[in-house]
């Protein structure tokens, strides 16, 4: 008897692994992020402006203009856009912690833009990705464990509708 138990439990287990490991597309993002292997992303950035760079500053004001207005109510970050198509996250201490891009001129550091395919972008980036799935997008994502950043392509239809290039402080 006791050595039908053992097997019993081993089968149950074995089946809630790889039954878990199915759903792993459904998983939050500080999931992935522990378990995906590290990606250089040490060149991205949006327009001259990277990760981690004060918001408030005198260069951003007259690049992009004082910033006064909102554009989403968030809970911990403040949301602006700084011109149609670019829209950042900024932290209580004033620096920028995400970018979202849906400016279809503009790409990545390494040329992906609004409108690439899926295999464009693994040609590009590498296959050291992540996949999951949120509001109806499928989402490949790249991890900089280095820098502590990710940069997130949501695709709908398999071609990329807008990009994401976060601080692992993101939520």
């Amino acid at each position: 008897m006791g050595r039908n138990l053992i097997i019993f439990i081993t089968v149950i287990g074995t089946i809630l692994i790889l039954f878990a490991f199915s759903l792993n597309h459904t998983f939050p993002r500080s999931y992935h992020h522990t378990f995906t292997k590290t990606t250089d992303l040490s060149n991205e950035n949006i327009e001259g402006l990277f990760l981690n760079n004060e918001f408030y500053s005198e260069e951003m004001s007259q690049k992009y203009g004082k910033k006064t207005e909102k554009s989403r109510d968030v809970t911990d970050y403040d949301y602006f856009e700084l011109k149609k198509g670019i829209e950042v996250a900024v932290n209580k201490t004033g620096q920028i912690t995400r970018f979202i891009v849906t400016d279809g001129d503009l790409g990545t550091a390494k040329g992906i833009k609004i409108g690439n395919e899926k295999k464009d972008i693994i040609k590009v980036y590498g296959d050291k990705y992540y996949f999951r799935s949120e509001q109806g997008a499928d989402i490949i994502g790249y991890v900089d464990k280095k820098r502590e950043i990710s940069l997130e392509f949501w695709l709908f239809g398999e071609k990329v509708k807008f990009y994401k290039l976060d601080n692992k402080s993101m939520k």
